[in-house]
């Protein structure tokens, strides 16, 4: 465990362990964003990343995190789990703006 590099402390590493447990898909998910991300920094939409970062983080990560914090069953991998949750939703409005400039696109072309 990694923790165990940090700590000896069996408590320590145990909520190092359900933690990472439920922050582990964020490493999925956060390699579909950047791609995302980075489609839109070059074709100058920069303003909708920022704004889509804004959206999925205190809309979606910072308030789910805390609203799993205080659960009566609170637990680090609930805790966790934050984190993918919000990039998946960052993967829709993503998804949701690249079909609208394609949308606007073609309406621009028939025009």
């Amino acid at each position: 465990m990694l923790a165990g590099i940090f700590s000896t402390d069996e408590a320590v590493i145990r909520n190092g362990f359900a933690y990472l447990k439920g922050f582990a898909p964020e490493t999925i998910v956060t390699a579909i964003m950047f791609s995302m991300v980075g489609y839109f920094n070059g074709n100058n939409k920069t303003v909708w990343v920022m704004a889509q970062g804004l959206i999925q983080t205190l809309l979606v990560r910072l308030p789910l995190a805390y609203v799993m914090s205080i659960q009566p069953n609170a637990s680090l991998t609930k805790i966790g789990l934050a984190a993918p949750v919000s990039t998946a939703v960052g993967i829709i409005l993503n998804v949701g703006f690249y079909l609208y400039l394609n949308r606007k696109e073609r309406a621009g072309k028939a025009a």
